[in-house]
């Protein structure tokens, strides 16, 4: 039977939607399968996700470390291992448990490396190269679609990181941010290229602090993690402004043994931190213990952090990159103030006066200075110079001083004779005694005998060995004694939450102030007994060079309560004089107080401490105490301690 022409034509046109349907179902799950859709994110991940899933590669150090997560255990056996992440800010995480789950965020990296729903610089490849290149490593990856990043690439070709040197500013007692020194990275050019400390870039973490907060503020807030901390890359010729110009601080750098595959691991994950916040804490979540989880993530199989669970104070965390074999050799960038002290060694006491007269009127001192042998003629001229120049280094531009610095240039520039003042490189301070100590003590307090153990966390005292460390600072935290007389009674003899004291010399060109601050629990002598006192204490003065040793004098102030006292506080003010010494075997102290009390009670008080070094973190302290109390209450106390060192 013949078809009629318009049934023929309907079964042609069904049979060609027919095939139609099916060849776009076709390329529909092609497309899903292997290219991605505007509306679905890419399945050929799935291979890659069930390859880590099987080889459990969440759980391995090197991711741990990417993400920066602390590992904790529970106590009884079997307990489930707990996963949570340093960082504190969603944007650092694909999964939405990521900063717990180190399972999820894995597969979210997978899913998200391969997804073409974004594209550009907030895709996952952009954001996270670190997280790509050891996911590519571990898992062989490839076909991942191609992406531009723009603002990676612009970032990378600004940063031509070819080594690395971890920077040790000394301390800086008169900021609380920096009293125990500071760490940062600086990452220095490839060797092809031009390269000048000045040009290369310092990696710095630090507490991001709103302006307009105190100092008592920022103490507050450090302690108890309540600022966001972030990682900023800047110039490192800022830092140098900042620490050996601005502040003073002798600066050390360690260049470090980074290959360049390990130096290119630590920038990618750099940029994966831009801009991310962490949980900030003064003593532990700091600006070094950051950067250590930087060299592990450079260095994989290096665990520096693992020690660092009280504290981690910056030195410290230099021994650890030493201990860990990363430092190849030690450098050291006097600050201007070192430089000029031992610009002033190098000459006559005597031509003090010349030197400021020169500084002050250069053009008037023609006669003083060719009457000079040459070489001396030219230390008194650079002298002057640096004095100019550190006096002026913290006030605003000075046009007088401007032209008295030219012009003593001109009269450098003109002598026959240029020698250089060595400056010698002192005792790196990595090399110095542990920060924490344990000291056992035996005394006689009057007419009872007692035995006193003593924990102290942090970190040096002016009596302590000096080597390695900077003479005349003290920085004592969380000191504790525990004391047991001969009936068995146990007492908390003292607990200071910090002490504090900075002996700076005064001479021609240095005017600090000397000053000391303490506070805590401290057993106090009275006419009823030794009640435990609490306190702050406080003040300041002068100290001068005096031979070996030195010599100052405070007006101190004091807050304190204790059950004795009539009042709930009560106010005290008085003096403080006192000879720091140093001998052969270690230093000495001479020193003597008096305090008169807003309730009419006085106290003196005269001690002699003499500390006697056998080793590096070993010492014995001998000292001898007389307290006078007005209404009574008299005592003399002797003891013989022994001090270990340890981290």
């Amino acid at each position: 039977m013949r078809i009629p022409r318009c049934t023929w034509f309907s079964w042609r046109a069904y049979l060609l939607k027919t095939a139609i349907v099916l060849t776009a179902t076709m390329t529909a799950f092609t497309t899903t399968a292997f290219s991605g859709s505007p509306n679905k994110p890419l399945v050929a991940h799935n291979a890659f996700s069930d390859k880590a899933h099987q080889a459990r590669l969440w759980e391995h150090p090197e991711w741990l470390n990417l993400l920066h997560y602390k590992v904790s255990q529970g106590i009884l056996s079997g307990a489930k291992i707990k996963y949570e992440s340093f960082v504190d800010d969603d944007a650092f995480f694909l999964a939405n448990t990521g900063d717990t789950d180190p399972q999820a965020e894995m597969l979210a990296t997978i899913e998200g490396l391969f997804d073409t729903r974004n594209t550009g610089n907030e895709h996952a490849q952009c954001r996270f190269p670190a997280r790509r290149t050891w996911l590519e490593q571990q898992l062989a990856i490839q076909g991942l679609p191609s992406v531009r990043c723009p603002l990676y690439d612009e970032w990378r070709g600004m940063i031509h990181a070819g080594s690395v040197v971890l920077v040790f500013p000394a301390h800086h007692l008169n900021s609380p941010s920096s009293m125990f020194g500071h760490t940062l990275l600086r990452l220095d050019s490839k060797p092809d290229r031009e390269h000048t400390d000045w040009l290369a870039f310092g990696v710095n973490f630090g507490a991001n602090v709103p302006a307009g907060d105190n100092s008592i503020l920022y103490a507050y807030r450090g302690l108890t993690g309540g600022y966001p901390g972030q990682f900023i890359v800047e110039p490192y010729f800022k830092k140098i402004q900042e620490y050996n110009r601005d502040e003073n601080r002798d600066i050390w750098e360690y260049p470090l043994n980074l290959t360049q595959e390990e130096t290119t691991r630590l920038v990618t994950h750099l940029w994966e931190l831009k801009d991310i916040n962490f949980d900030y804490f003064f003593f532990t979540e700091n600006c070094s213990y950051r950067l250590l989880e930087l060299l592990e993530v450079a260095r994989p199989g290096t665990e520096l952090t693992d020690e660092f669970v009280i504290s981690a104070i910056p030195i410290d965390t230099v021994r650890a990159v030493e201990r860990g074999g990363f430092i190849s050799s030690t450098r050291y960038r006097p600050a201007m103030a070192t430089r000029l002290k031992h610009q002033l060694a190098a000459l006559p006491d005597d031509l003090r006066p010349l030197l400021i007269q020169l500084a002050e009127a250069p053009h008037t001192t023609a006669k003083e200075l060719n009457q000079l042998p040459p070489e001396t003629r030219y230390y008194a001229l650079e002298t002057s110079y640096t004095g100019l120049r550190y006096q002026q280094a913290k006030r605003t531009r000075d046009k007088n001083a401007a032209q008295h610095s030219h012009a003593i240039l001109n009269k450098l520039s003109e002598q026959a004779i240029q020698p250089e003042v060595p400056i010698p490189s002192p005792t790196a301070p990595q090399s110095g005694h542990e920060s924490k100590r344990i000291t056992t003590r035996i005394g006689r307090d009057d007419d009872r005998n007692y035995t006193e153990l003593e924990l102290r966390m942090a970190y040096h005292s002016l009596l302590d060995n000096q080597y390695g460390f900077l003479s005349g600072a003290q920085i004592n935290m969380g000191n504790t004694s525990l004391r047991r007389y001969d009936d068995g009674s146990v007492k908390l003899e003292r607990l200071d939450a910090a002490d504090i004291f900075s002996l700076t010399p005064r001479d021609t060109f240095f005017n600090q102030l000397s000053w000391r601050v303490y506070g805590g629990l401290e057993r106090i002598n009275t006419d009823k007994g030794r009640p435990l006192a609490v306190h702050v204490t406080g003040g300041g003065g002068y100290a001068y060079t005096a031979g070996s040793g030195t010599v100052f004098a405070l007006l101190s102030g004091r807050v304190e309560h204790n059950r004795d006292m009539d009042e709930t506080a009560e106010i005290a003010i008085g003096p403080q004089l006192g000879w720091l010494y140093q001998t052969p075997f270690g230093a000495g102290m001479v020193n003597a107080s008096g305090l008169q009390f807003s309730g009419g009670e006085q106290r003196l008080d005269f001690g002699i401490e003499q500390n006697i070094v056998l080793s590096l973190n070993h010492a014995l302290r001998v000292s001898l105490d007389r307290r006078w109390h007005e209404y009574g209450g008299d005592a003399t106390e002797f003891s013989l301690g022994y001090h270990w060192y340890f981290r």
